[in-house]
């Protein structure tokens, strides 16, 4: 188990390089040497098929003959001298025939008994099929047939005959034939080891492309990408996931640095607009505790308090608000009758001014139809035509007419704010939606303005899935264009109340 641990430890912490090389040549070694055993298998079958094929022409050609002696067989002249010889009969001593130079050469046979006198084999033709037997010389090998045998005169065999051929020359072309087979399959490895080294490296060279871009972008820089690879191959394939992982990186960085700006900004923003109630307030009450009031200015100095700590009130919940848009906090969406707050907007817009004309009317001329569903939150879109109001009161001049205009589209409801008041710059259109921005600093605070009302209709709006935009009204003022969808979306849909 230690030893197995060691391996894979070791294993693991070679390169892919190495790994990938170090399994080719393996299963290049592998191959080469199971076809080479094959080959070689092959080979030495077909040549003892060779000697087996002379052992039985040779026995054939002797079959026919009465054989006496191994002398009455020397004399045939087709008998090569490399043939061992031997009869064997259980009264007479046995008679073998072997040149010298072959038992110098093979050795001499170690043949066993496989067929005694008077026996035949259990072939068809009574001999033995042919063996491969020891020789006397260490290293040599024969190749044996053993033949019954039978006198003149008699039918009965009464002996047999070894007949056997040395296999050293089928020895040594193996031999040979081995050596030749593992020094090219040697070459074969050590070309294919070089040549897959090359390729991998060759292959695998965007891997370190992507560790220099890695690099990069470890040390800060977002912008860089990986090398463009065809998106077929896995190098292409992990290039692209990387690009856009690293593309949804740098977004979500931007964003992030995005949002710390508005933070800090929004922060510093209303330190800003707080700090003005928060001094004044600060600055009656101790004019106040120093005696520093007179008694009939009292009620005047109270008022100022009152009227500064309203303010700051206001404000805060006004931050308040936006936080929890910010935060996301689900919307209780129940079904609104936009007509029907619309015509109460315009109530409050009449008390708030009694002299000024204010009408509903529909877009394009058509007949005011008499409601209009939505699903939305009631309170929120109150809140958006509290703060549009509040706006036209503050900003325009009094007995200055107002147009509501309302629309149904197939999936939204277009509603437009009509004012003729002084109207404020194109440039500022989109600006006025940002939170604490005040096209006229100055004339905004003294009006009790803190930058942040149309902000809240823009978030209101945003929170629904709708859009709130500006534009001129034809013949001067400013128009606040609102556009909401007339079915929410599950996910905007709360089913619980908001704690």
């Amino acid at each position: 188990m230690y030893s197995r641990g060691v391996v894979y430890k070791f294993w693991s912490s070679r390169s892919l390089t190495a790994r990938i090389v170090a399994l080719t040549t393996l299963l290049l070694t592998l191959g080469l040497s199971l076809s080479a055993t094959v080959m070689i298998g092959l080979l030495q079958r077909h040549l003892v098929a060779q000697v087996d094929d002379e052992l039985s022409s040779t026995v054939l050609s002797l079959s026919s003959k009465v054989i006496e002696t191994p002398q009455e067989l020397a004399k045939e002249p087709s008998l090569p001298t490399l043939y061992y010889l031997n009869i064997h009969r259980d009264t007479e001593e046995d008679v073998t025939l072997l040149s010298a130079s072959t038992r110098d050469h093979a050795g001499k046979p170690l043949v066993p008994e496989l067929l005694k006198p008077g026996e035949s084999a259990n072939t068809t033709s009574g001999w033995t099929d042919p063996i491969t037997v020891e020789s006397t010389k260490k290293g040599s090998m024969w190749r044996a047939v053993i033949v019954p045998i039978t006198r003149k005169g008699e039918t009965t065999p009464s002996g047999t005959l070894t007949v056997a051929l040395p296999l050293n020359d089928v020895q040594f072309t193996i031999q040979n034939m081995a050596g030749y087979v593992a020094t090219t399959a040697i070459a074969i490895i050590a070309i294919g080891t070089g040549l897959a080294t090359y390729l991998v490296r060759r292959a695998l060279s965007p891997l370190r492309d992507i560790e220099t871009t890695a690099g990069e972008i470890a040390a800060g820089d977002l912008t860089q990408r990986v090398p463009f690879a065809p998106p077929s191959t896995e190098v292409g394939s992990l290039s692209k996931s990387l690009n856009s992982m690293l593309s949804q990186l740098e977004q979500s960085f931007a964003a992030r640095e995005e949002s710390e700006r508005k933070i800090r900004r929004f922060v510093s923003d209303a330190s800003h607009e707080l700090r003005t109630p928060l001094a004044a307030i600060s600055g009656y009450c101790e004019l106040y505790s120093m005696g520093g009031v007179p008694s009939e200015r009292t009620g005047e100095v109270m008022g100022r308090i009152r009227s500064e700590s309203t303010r700051m009130s206001s404000l805060v919940e006004d931050l308040l608000t936006l936080a929890r848009l910010d935060e996301g906090r689900p919307l209780e969406i129940v079904d609104v009758d936009v007509i029907a707050m619309l015509r109460n907007a315009r109530f409050d817009l009449s008390a708030l001014d009694p002299t000024r004309q204010v009408e509903i009317e529909s877009f394009d001329s058509q007949e005011l139809p008499q409601s209009v569903w939505i699903q939305a939150d009631r309170d929120r879109l109150q809140q958006v035509l509290t703060n549009i109001i509040g706006n036209i009161v503050r900003y325009t001049p009094r007995s200055s007419p107002v147009e509501i205009a309302v629309a149904q589209r197939p999936s939204n409801v277009l509603i437009e704010f009509r004012d003729h008041g002084p109207g404020i710059a194109k440039e500022d259109f989109e600006k006025v939606f940002q939170r604490f921005y005040r096209t006229e600093n100055s004339r905004a605070r003294s009006l009790g303005g803190s930058g942040l009302g149309l902000s809240i209709v823009s978030s209101i709006v945003s929170a629904h899935g709708g859009h709130a935009e500006l534009a001129k009204t034809p013949g001067g003022g400013l128009t606040v264009r609102i556009t909401m969808p007339i079915v929410q979306s599950k996910d905007r849909i709360n089913t619980q109340p908001d704690a």
